[in-house]
């Protein structure tokens, strides 16, 4: 070997009993290993609390999303009957819930890249801002009697709804990449938390304050909500911003960079996979459930919230187990997999043989929603790293970037999978649709099994071992398999 490429000599241990730092990095640059393969920030154990500035952008973020649930979900109650009395077509009505889906999908993309400039917080609570006014606006419509006047403007400003939660949903996560530093599986957990206890509590409370003060009520007391929050949030979470001197790199290029990564890939697929899945299940379990169990629509709503609570829990746990585990894809594939077997269990699956009972639907609602918070919690942490490791900086426009990444696939699965999952409960039934949407689960679940093992189950290099990114069993490597004499 050449005198200038040998490493430098050094035998000593680090106190974890991996090379010393000159050998490690002349492996770490010798290996045949892909950038994204090697953390470029490995991790402390997680402190034991949050700092107080932290605490309080914890609770902002928290009150946000808890709104942010409500908007989602606060139409669900009674619009759809409201809308019918006006003779609106259902198909009109399903579009009315899906633009704001795809509002998001479209806008989130354009937020990512003006958070850094603008400021993440203050873009933050704009967004707030924006979704406050405009839901304020949407509880005066009913006074419009053209039914296409009516429709039209629904539209319109459902749409705005969607561009406020867009820099809400797409800020907060690119909060919580850059202020929680080894915690923001942690972070990523309140989040999920937050919002599904938005969706949870909305038929309850935002459909009574419809059956007590009509229409109008429930969207002019979120409006007012949403305002004040902005303005206790402006208060209280303190400024994030873009280094002024930071040169913003091409959308483009940064696209490219970021699809490079296989880690990212299946990221988004489990992200896809898991609003497709809610969305579907959540929009049409309540006929199923009325015609072939005889469960009330005020019954189901029962089940939803008794199941959206265990995933609301369960989430603070998944996000505290992904903070500490080192294998995240040997966390997300066995919690799609059983995913899967609870969307085969809820109908059930005519591929199980088993009868309808009302039991089974409540197992297969709750392992769904359980185990797919722990496929979705680690993964924008996951998709950050690797997005670095391949090459993006470490900075706020990279975290505002993957954060856009995330809320697109997520919004995309919400717009998609109602149409798609109507269209074959309407060919096919509904427990055939629950059943494809298991195996592609499944499918997903396996190719992450599959990434794990690449990623985790082999040893291929000392940089790797050194790294301690492999699995605990697979941590013997010969140095001189690539080259290196010990």
């Amino acid at each position: 070997m050449v005198e200038e490429d040998s490493p430098p000599e050094s035998n000593g241990l680090l106190p974890n009993g991996t090379q010393s730092k000159e050998k490690y990095n002349y492996i770490l640059n010798m290996s045949s290993t892909s950038r994204e393969d090697v953390p470029l920030r490995s991790e402390e154990t997680p402190p034991a609390s949050f700092t107080t500035t932290q605490k309080q952008l914890l609770a902002g973020l928290a009150l946000a999303n808890i709104l942010n649930g409500s908007l989602v979900a606060v139409m669900i109650p009674f619009f759809p009957v409201e809308a019918a009395s006006r003779g609106v077509p259902q198909t009109t009505i399903s579009a009315l819930f899906s633009c704001f889906a795809i509002g998001q999908m479209v806008l989130s993309p354009v937020i990512g890249r003006l958070a850094p400039v603008l400021g993440v917080t203050r873009l933050y609570n704009i967004g707030i801002s924006v979704a406050g006014l405009s839901t304020l606006v949407f509880g005066s419509l009913y006074h419009i009697t053209d039914t296409d006047l009516f429709v039209a403007a629904c539209f319109l400003t459902r749409l705005v709804e969607s561009a406020g939660m867009a820099a809400v949903t797409t800020c907060g996560y690119t909060i919580a990449g850059s202020q929680f530093p080894g915690r923001v599986n942690t972070a990523v957990a309140w989040l999920g938390s937050s919002l599904t206890a938005g969706l949870a509590l909305t038929p309850v409370f935002w459909g009574g304050l419809y059956a007590v003060g009509g229409f109008g009520t429930p969207f002019y007391t979120l409006g007012v909500v949403m305002l004040v929050v902005a303005a206790f949030n402006s208060w209280l979470m303190p400024a994030v911003e873009e280094e002024s001197n930071r040169r913003q790199p091409r959308f483009l290029g940064t696209l490219l960079v970021f699809l490079s990564s296989t880690d990212n890939l299946i990221c988004m697929a489990t992200v896809f996979m898991f609003s497709t899945d809610f969305s579907t299940v959540d929009a049409s379990i309540a006929p199923y459930a009325d015609a072939v169990l005889g469960i009330t629509p005020a019954m189901i709503g029962l089940y939803l919230f008794v199941s959206t609570s265990l995933y609301v829990v369960a989430n603070f746990f998944w996000g505290w187990l992904a903070e500490r585990s080192r294998l995240p894809f040997a966390l997300i594939a066995p919690c799609l997999l059983f995913s899967s077997l609870g969307l085969l269990l809820l109908a059930p699956s005519p591929l199980l043989g088993l009868e309808p009972s009302k039991w089974l639907l409540g197992l297969g609602l709750s392992v769904e929603e359980v185990f797919f918070g722990g496929a979705f919690t680690p993964c924008y942490k996951v998709m950050l790293d690797a997005s670095i490791a391949r090459g993006l900086d470490d900075s706020l426009t990279t975290q505002a970037f993957v954060s856009s990444m995330l809320q697109t696939m997520y919004t995309m699965g919400v717009a998609v999978g109602p149409v798609s999952g109507g269209a074959l409960i309407d060919a096919y039934g509904f427990p055939v649709m629950t059943t494809v949407l298991a195996f592609i689960t499944m499918v997903v679940g396996l190719l992450v099994t599959v990434k794990a093992f690449v990623r985790h189950g082999c040893c291929r290099d000392a940089a790797l071992a050194a790294s301690n990114n492999c699995a605990p069993w697979k941590r013997r490597c010969n140095y001189e398999s690539i080259g290196v004499k010990s």
